[in-house]
């Protein structure tokens, strides 16, 4: 997420104000980046699952948190969400890569999953009724199991999707699921939900506020209609039935329902500017990549998590379906009538009786196992049940093969062996549960400096820095090691100590590559252009080449007033990592601009002039891929 101040919410209920957290300001680890791709498109293949009914054809992919790329309704042969013709990741989750296109399970953080480009457990279960496909993993940070089971009926043209949160613990957590589902996008596409009004972000402040829906001067149910990227939040406290759908203007299109357990519904959309149009591209292949999203979560909005009791288990089911709605109808200028056409077709697609008794049937099956699988996700399943002594949840298998490493002795309670204390192990592990067991290892066989290590990583994500110093010192003294040194610099008191130990871990030689851009930010960040010079002109070429080293080499040539270097490196490849609402792009462009303006007047320049100049000379398309135009 963007590092800015969360806006305080304006007017919201209790209801949607409920558990909500800070964007920016929650860890990410126990999970790591996922940020090794570029905007180089290739052939590739890629394993899917794919399961029909003559009716409709659903395509998961388990390599990709198990999203379903595919829903065709093989009667009228459309494809019901948006099937990206590419994958093609982007900086727009909380671990980095996301990707665009068909139906993504949302948990259980904030963020876009972190399983987005993670292999998930899958596998099937033979029912009286037909096969269920199961997706599921653990989610390390809330330390709870997620599963989706999907179901499609011999005889009927609605996909069920239905989930279920295990918390095995006996605290309660915090949790978070949404379900994002793309859709095709056409000139005059309509979202249609109950609505007494809505909840969105407000500019230019992003508060999340009350606005009424629908508007009494312009129609906000076409998301062609708004020119920045938006998000609204349908909301109907006592509706009947809650749903939303999205059509095009000749009726047909995409609509979703579900238990009450579900109680937000939602539209996402990119926006008509050119950043929003450019990120769709970017996602997918220009002119190709159009779409919008329609949503559906536990919470009223997304600024909101919900209470996980201890031990507690939270089941719901989805309905995703065909629409075919009379178009005039449909574009009802009455945005309430338009709705009430459109529950009229929910109520005959998906019966709530109807509704009630595929929920049930499904409830009992998601506790039963699997009888075949067809995916491995992570270890860290099976870690936790070695470390908690049961399973997780009933019904779902985390057994994996895999080499042992450190994890797994802590897991087991065996003795670290040699062989783990000689390498930086893959991947972290921050709880309580793992913290305890790290810390009855090395009383029991003796510290080392992975055990320091790893307690310091942990203390340092919960914010107790003085005892985390501690053990990462301690791990000094035992062996320096590259990640211990990057600890120390995160902790540092001061710009030119933290510089110090930065450098001290590059120069161990064992860094990995993902260190040079960290080092090269925080120079950046602190406001230290000798220093960055002085480190990027020494990296490796491979490591130059890096997209975003490249951005570091132009604010150096920015600082040093190489404008003809700046723009050379500004338009030498087209970037791929840019974040969410990030705005290094259009800021370099605007110091090239105004840096050749100057040059030319002799002076500086007013503002008048500089504006002037960037309405002559405006951002390159390539570059824009600003989320609002406020931005500039």
């Amino acid at each position: 997420m963007p590092d800015r101040p969360t806006p305080p919410n304006v007017g919201l209920t209790e209801e949607e104000s409920a558990n909500g957290f800070r964007w920016g300001e929650d860890s990410i680890l126990p999970y790591q980046v996922s940020d090794d791709y570029d905007r180089e498109v290739r052939p590739g293949k890629l394993d899917v699952v794919a399961i029909e009914n003559g009716r409709l054809r659903a395509v998961v992919a388990p390599s990709l948190g198990g999203r379903l790329l595919e829903l065709k309704d093989l009667e009228t042969g459309r494809d019901l969400v948006f099937r990206n013709p590419v994958f093609q990741p982007a900086n727009l989750a909380a671990l980095n890569a996301w990707f665009s296109g068909g139906i993504e399970w949302n948990g259980l953080i904030p963020g876009h999953t972190p399983f987005t480009c993670a292999p998930v457990f899958a596998g099937v279960r033979d029912t009286p009724r037909g096969p269920v496909l199961r997706i599921y993993e653990f989610d390390r940070i809330v330390e709870a199991t997620w599963q989706v089971d999907l179901f499609l009926p011999s005889d009927g043209a609605c996909l069920y999707a239905h989930g279920r949160i295990v918390n095995p613990s006996a605290e309660a957590k915090l949790a978070y699921w949404w379900t994002n589902i793309a859709a095709p996008m056409g000139e005059g596409t309509r979202v249609l939900s109950p609505a007494d009004y809505s909840v969105e972000h407000i500019w230019p402040g992003n508060n999340l506020g009350r606005c009424e829906f629908p508007r009494p001067d312009w129609d906000a149910s076409y998301p062609d209609n708004w020119e920045n990227a938006t998000s609204v939040f349908f909301r109907a406290p006592h509706a009947d039935r809650r749903f939303v759908m999205s059509v095009g203007r000749d009726g047909f299109g995409l609509g979703q329902t579900s238990t009450g357990e579900m109680v937000g519904r939602k539209f996402f959309y990119f926006g008509s500017a050119p950043g929003g149009q450019n990120w769709m591209d970017y996602l997918s292949r220009p002119g190709e990549g159009k779409y919008l999203e329609i949503q559906s979560g536990v919470a009223p909005t997304q600024n909101q998590r919900f209470v996980l009791g201890g031990g507690a288990e939270l089941d719901w089911t989805e309905a995703f379906f065909p629409v075919r709605l009379e178009a005039g109808r449909a574009h009802d200028a009455e945005y309430g009538a338009a709705v009430a056409h459109a529950a009229d077709f929910v109520d005959g697609a998906v019966p709530p009786t109807e509704l009630a008794e595929i929920d049930a049937f499904l409830r009992e099956q998601a506790r039963l196992p699997l009888d075949g699988r067809v995916s491995e996700g992570e270890p860290w399943g099976q870690r936790q049940e070695l470390l908690l002594g049961r399973p997780l949840a009933a019904g779902l298998d985390f057994a994996v093969t895999a080499p042992d490493d450190f994890w797994d002795e802590l897991a087991r309670g065996s003795t670290v062996s040699e062989r783990s204390l000689r390498q930086v192990p893959e991947g972290i592990a921050v709880s309580q549960v793992w913290t305890d067991r790290i810390a009855g290892s090395a009383a029991a066989q003796g510290t080392s400096w992975l055990h320091e290590l790893a307690l310091g990583t942990a203390l340092l994500d919960r914010g107790d820095r003085i005892a985390a110093y501690e053990h990462v010192e301690r791990s000094l003294a035992l062996r320096p090691s590259w990640p211990a040194y990057r600890l120390r610099a995160l902790m540092a008191v001061d710009a030119g100590a933290a510089s110090a130990d930065y450098l001290r871990a590059w120069r161990t030689g064992e860094a990995p590559a993902e260190l040079a851009v960290e080092i090269a930010t925080h120079f950046m960040a602190a406001e230290r252009p000798a220093e960055l010079k002085a480190f990027v002109e020494a990296l490796p070429a491979g490591i130059r080449d890096n997209e975003r080293i490249i951005l570091a080499r132009a604010v150096v040539a920015a600082d040093a007033g190489q404008f003809d270097e700046l723009e050379r490196l500004l338009l030498s490849r087209r970037f791929a990592t840019i974040r969410e609402g990030e705005t290094l792009l259009s800021d370099l462009w605007g110091r090239l601009r105004r840096g050749r303006l100057e040059a030319e007047l002799g002076r500086l320049a007013t503002i008048d002039e500089i504006r002037q100049d960037l309405t002559t000379h405006p951002l390159p398309r390539a570059l824009d891929l600003r989320m609002h135009q406020l931005e500039d």
